[in-house]
């Protein structure tokens, strides 16, 4: 009976330290300008994220939900075998027939207003204006942002945000009525000027995304 419990023991020990494994797929990837920057693909020892925009007021980071997982391999070292999932899947959806962007937003000015129904996405030839807006952080009961207790949650914009303190994080996104677009396209493109802006403060550039490919390791 020792005997059994020891080994039982020691092959639990292996698969924890045998096991190994790596998934991957693609994402898209926010760039300003008309031509696509050089995207390579994002390794295992890269930070996932959108990379940091820059225009006159403000710093965004802007992301959307149409993640994709397209393999994933785990190896059990020494105890089991291969294991290969080839599907693909949206690790990032939230229901069908809705789009939502994630859009970080750090202002350098005052004054700038957060209008999530007049957002625009671009997908080809189709245009989609946005549904609904949210702010996501810590509240209180009765809705007031805090700094302990609470609840962290995503918070609708009901008419329009302003973003008050400078140098703060955002973390505000839009939904869309359209379905995810597919991170291998290089035909999205997302219209913030009028979403978010200021006075004195020249309209937003348009927001386009490239398509990249992705994978991490599990060690």
């Amino acid at each position: 009976m020792r005997r059994t419990g020891i080994l039982v023991a020691a092959i639990a020990g292996a698969m924890m330290i045998g096991c190994a494994g790596y998934r991957g797929g693609w994402e898209s990837v926010a760039y300003l300008g008309d031509a696509p920057p050089a995207v390579e693909s994002r390794a295992s020892d890269q930070p996932r994220g959108a990379p940091e925009l820059n225009v006159p007021g403000l710093t965004l980071r802007v992301t959307i939900n149409n993640h994709v997982r397209t393999y994933d391999t785990q190896v059990y070292l020494y105890v089991l075998p291969l294991s290969v999932d080839p599907r693909s899947v949206q690790t990032g959806a939230i229901e069908p027939g809705r789009t939502r962007v994630y859009v970080n937003v750090r202002p350098k000015v005052a004054g700038f207003v957060f209008e999530p129904t007049l957002a625009t996405l671009h997908v080809g030839s189709a245009r989609f204006g946005g549904s609904a807006g949210y702010e996501f952080g810590r509240w209180d009961a009765h809705g007031n942002r805090v700094e302990r207790g609470g609840t962290w949650a995503h918070r609708p914009v009901t008419a329009d945000l302003t973003l008050t303190e400078i140098g703060r994080t955002y973390l505000l996104s839009i939904d869309f009525p359209a379905p995810l677009p597919s991170p291998e396209s290089r035909d999205i493109a997302l219209d913030l000027s009028r979403a978010l802006s200021a006075p004195e403060q020249p309209a937003l550039p348009l927001i386009r995304f490239a398509p990249r490919r992705w994978e991490e390791s599990y060690s």
